[in-house]
C-alpha cells in the first residue's frame, strides 16, 4: 500500500482524510470531515478558475450535503452564480456501469462554463464518466475540473481514455491523495475508510437512492420562491 499527497494537501487537509480512513470515526465527525474536505478543495478551486464565473457543481446524492456543499460554500466567495446538478447513480460493480436513476438539476447549470464534478473518492471512473457524459449533453463548458479527495493511481488515465481529446483538453484534476491499492470489493486502501454510503449513515445503495440531500431542498425551494 502506498499513498502519494498532491500539491494541494495541507496539514489540515491530511488530517481529515485520516479521519475518513480511521474505521472508528462516527458518522457525524465522518460527514464534518468530508464537509471540511470540501471547503479547502473549493478554495483550491477559487485560486484555479480565473474569469469564468458561471460555475455549475456537479455531484452525487450522497455527496451532496457535505463534499459538494463545503466546495459550493467556498465557491461562493468567488461568484454568487454557482449552480448545482445532483446524480442519483445505481452503480453495477461487477459491469462497471453506473446508470443515473434520477437527477436534480437547475436551469443555470446550462449557462456554465465551468463545470466542478465532485466525486467523494474516483477508484474505477465510471460514476464520474456518466454524470459528466450526461451533462455535456446539453452545456460545452471552457473548463472542466474533477475533484476528489482522493482518487485511484490509474483513475485518471481510465477517464481520459473514456473522452476525446478535444474534451479531455479540459479537464484538470484537483485532489489531495492518491492511493494504488485496491481491494477485490473495489475499495482503496486508505481512501476514504471503506463504502461511503455505510461511513455516511446509510444501510446501502438503495437506501441511498431514496434520500434527498438537504442542499437539494434548500436549493429547490429557494428557486421556486424566487
Amino acid at each position: 500500500m502506498s499513498r502519494h499527497f498532491s500539491e494541494y494537501a495541507s496539514d489540515i487537509g491530511m488530517s481529515n482524510l485520516d479521519k475518513l480512513a480511521d474505521s472508528s470515526t462516527s458518522v457525524n465527525d465522518y460527514s464534518n470531515a468530508l464537509y471540511l474536505l470540501g471547503k479547502e478543495l473549493g478554495s483550491v478551486l477559487t485560486e484555479q478558475i480565473t474569469d469564468e464565473k458561471n460555475i455549475c457543481v456537479a455531484c452525487t446524492v450522497e455527496d451532496a450535503d457535505f463534499l459538494a456543499k463545503g466546495i459550493i460554500d467556498s465557491l461562493s466567495v468567488l461568484s454568487s452564480d454557482v449552480s448545482l446538478a445532483c446524480f442519483w447513480n445505481q452503480r453495477q460493480q461487477a459491469l462497471s456501469i453506473a446508470p443515473i436513476i434520477k437527477k436534480y438539476c437547475e436551469p443555470a447549470v446550462n449557462n456554465a462554463n465551468v463545470l466542478v464534478i465532485v466525486k467523494s473518492i474516483i477508484s474505477g471512473a465510471c460514476v464520474v464518466k456518466t454524470n459528466l457524459t450526461n451533462l455535456i449533453q446539453d452545456i460545452e463548458p471552457d473548463s472542466i475540473f474533477v475533484v476528489a479527495p482522493v482518487m485511484h493511481s490509474g483513475a485518471q488515465k481510465k477517464l481520459n481514455s473514456e473522452f476525446p481529446s478535444i474534451l479531455t483538453e479540459k479537464f484538470k484534476y484537483i485532489y489531495f491523495a492518491v492511493d494504488d491499492e485496491m481491494q477485490s470489493n473495489g475499495n482503496l486502501v486508505p481512501g476514504i475508510g471503506g463504502n461511503v454510503y455505510q461511513r455516511l449513515g446509510f444501510k446501502d445503495q438503495e437506501d441511498k437512492n431514496k434520500f434527498i440531500p438537504k442542499l437539494v431542498k434548500e436549493r429547490r425551494e429557494s428557486l421556486i420562491s424566487a
